[in-house]
């Protein structure tokens, strides 16, 4: 009896949009080598920077004291434009928040998943002098925003359908 209702509230989840979508947003992650199933095995060691060093033994203190911090992981390299409003994160109370990123072309809207890595991640300043080193933030959940749609000016893609990037948004180096 107990395990048919299991049975029955694991297929009415499978069903689920929400779960299906959370699904190809994380197989896509993986697939873009965003995020790994397996645990990292590192065999080169980095040397500590000299900053680290100099501070080292020192008491890290905690500032933030925020609640619900979310780290951004997104499918490529975001260059910093400036100060200001860079968008708007919809949707952060379902297990798969939209984030839209303005530009002067439009808007591109990006698809994420949130998950819960095992390692806590740390942002730390150090002070010149040495005597400590500042904990600004850490983060117990990430968010992976790992597929991305240009959608253009809402005024001409209402729908919000999937358009072609512009080439303007894209920066080609050569080494």
């Amino acid at each position: 009896m107990v395990r048919a209702a299991k049975q029955a509230e694991s297929s009415s989840r499978e069903l689920n949009p929400e779960v299906i979508e959370r699904k190809r947003l994380k197989g896509l992650a993986i697939s873009n080598n965003i995020l790994s199933e397996t645990p990292v095995k590192s065999r080169v060691h980095l040397n500590p920077s000299k900053i680290v060093v100099k501070h080292h033994g020192k008491d890290i203190l905690r500032k933030s004291q925020r609640k619900n911090r979310y780290l951004f992981s997104f499918p490529g390299l975001i260059a910093p434009i400036g100060g200001g409003k860079i968008g708007e994160l919809k949707d952060l109370g379902t297990k798969n928040p939209i984030l839209y990123l303005d530009f002067p072309q439009g808007q591109m809207k990006l698809f994420g998943t949130i998950v819960y890595p095992k390692n806590r991640y740390l942002t730390l300043q150090f002070s010149r002098g040495g005597k400590n080193a500042m904990c600004e933030d850490y983060f117990d959940n990430m968010i992976v925003f790992s597929d991305a749609w240009w959608i253009g000016r809402k005024d001409e893609n209402p729908e919000e359908a999937k358009l072609e990037f512009p080439k303007e948004l894209f920066e080609v180096s050569t080494f």
